[in-house]
């Protein structure tokens, strides 16, 4: 999409509704105070001379970053077959199925977008897709909410904090939100976990890895949660259950996951791709849309949009979301990466991911730590000697990208992802410079 600029007038009638007096107070809101932000200033041009101005503020750009930042979002190898695939025009111009008995194509991605998600999450189900990874997770809540006629859940104080804003931003004024703690190893505290739970609560929410890094004991988890009657809902990383436990073999009823690790680039935040897996017993409660294999009236094999259970199509009272669109292109994007890599394939890159994770950590200079002794995967909570924030400053000025600073913590943990997109190399020069720090 090219950018159209605008008048200095029309840029302060903007930033007055929003309530700004500047474009450097509404990005200090936006992203907080961070030292080496700077907002270019571009004037009112024609398109043309625009274009070529933001090629000059480009050329003027110092940092080519390598990003080790983690969060929730992370910079991942996008094979160049992803985009052929993603950019024909029969799919990038039709991949709403407002139509779909006409949109085989389509609705059989969507099939096979299912099928790869179910088959990675040994679980049976699996919708279309959902916005993101923290809608799902969301989503998933309120699933737990019809199918117990409860609603009380239980989140972890290590899920990510941006999916524990909008789990509460999704639920309604009379559900109930419980926290409970993590021990010093960064794993799920199960005695705190066990004793909120009461005849009220609905579900557990688990995050493995979670937004520490730290693989959870999800057995020792389910076993806890099920002697009390309450659903287990699992967020995982769609790439480590390639070899650890998926939420399917330890008894998740609902598990969700963030697909962006499957070969999407980061995009400034998106758009990104939600998976929601689950049981047959449950499909009827589930949002978003579901697409199923048939044949016609020829025998012929096709694909049909089997549940669309929203108030577009079915009482409003009985719809299970609001959700009137997919990320079906960006979950095409996702099944093209996951086929291209195949089983094996996906098995080194978690390998991979681990591996660099561990090496890491083995090598963390004196004067930095782990937050905390469990297992980790991609992501690691560093103890530093200084702010966070004075931490990741200096190493921008380096060429590398890390962060957030885990405010939960305190000011002196930083987090740090690994992923396929960098080298040994690339991870020695970082250490190389956390050192001089």
């Amino acid at each position: 999409m090219r950018y159209l600029t605008l008048s200095d007038e029309e840029r302060q009638e903007m930033l007055r509704a929003l309530g700004f007096s500047s474009q450097e107070e509404l990005m200090r809101e936006a992203v907080g105070n961070v030292p080496f932000m700077k907002v270019p200033k571009i004037p009112f041009l024609s398109e043309s001379d625009l274009y070529d101005h933001i090629l000059s503020l480009v050329s003027q750009n110092a940092w080519n970053l390598k990003i080790f930042a983690g969060g929730g979002a992370y910079d991942v190898y996008t094979p160049s077959v992803v985009n052929h695939i993603l950019l024909r025009n029969e799919f990038y111009t039709a991949y709403t199925p407002y139509q779909p008995e006409v949109s085989q194509g389509t609705l059989q991605v969507m099939y096979e977008f299912q099928s790869l998600m179910a088959h990675l999450s040994a679980m049976e189900v699996s919708n279309s897709s959902m916005y993101d990874g923290g809608t799902a997770l969301a989503e998933a809540v309120l699933m737990a909410f019809r199918l117990k006629k409860k609603y009380k859940v239980l989140l972890p104080k290590s899920l990510n904090p941006l999916y524990r804003r909008v789990i509460r931003t999704y639920l309604p004024d009379f559900a109930e939100v419980s926290e409970y703690d993590f021990t010093s190893s960064g794993e799920v505290d199960i005695p705190h976990l066990i004793s909120l739970v009461d005849d009220r609560t609905a579900a557990v929410v688990v995050q493995s890895p979670n937004y520490f890094g730290i693989l959870e004991n999800l057995r020792s988890i389910s076993s806890a949660v099920k002697e009390r009657n309450v659903l287990l809902l699992t967020h995982y990383d769609p790439v480590a259950v390639a070899i650890t436990v998926p939420p399917g073999e330890v008894g998740a009823d609902i598990g969700t996951a963030e697909g962006q690790v499957l070969g999407l680039p980061l995009g400034f935040g998106g758009p990104y791709v939600g998976i929601m897996v689950s049981w047959k017993r449950y499909i009827r409660q589930m949002p978003g849309r579901i697409v199923a294999e048939t044949t016609d009236n020829r025998g012929r094999r096709g694909f049909v949009t089997t549940l669309q259970a929203r108030e577009q199509h079915i009482r409003r009272a009985k719809a299970t979301s609001n959700i009137c669109t997919n990320n079906q292109l960006v979950a095409l994007a996702v099944a093209v990466y996951t086929v291209l890599l195949g089983r094996e394939g996906l098995i080194k890159r978690a390998k991979t991911t681990f591996s660099k994770t561990q090496y890491f950590l083995e090598n963390l200079p004196k004067h930095y730590e782990p937050a905390f002794k469990g297992v980790h995967f991609r992501e690691v909570t560093v103890k530093t000697p200084m702010p966070a924030a004075k931490v990741m400053e200096a190493l921008v000025e380096e060429g590398f990208l890390v962060g957030p600073v885990v405010k939960d913590l305190g000011e002196n943990y930083l987090l740090m992802a690994f992923t396929d997109r960098y080298s040994k190399e690339d991870i020695d020069a970082l250490l190389k410079v956390l050192s001089r720090i």
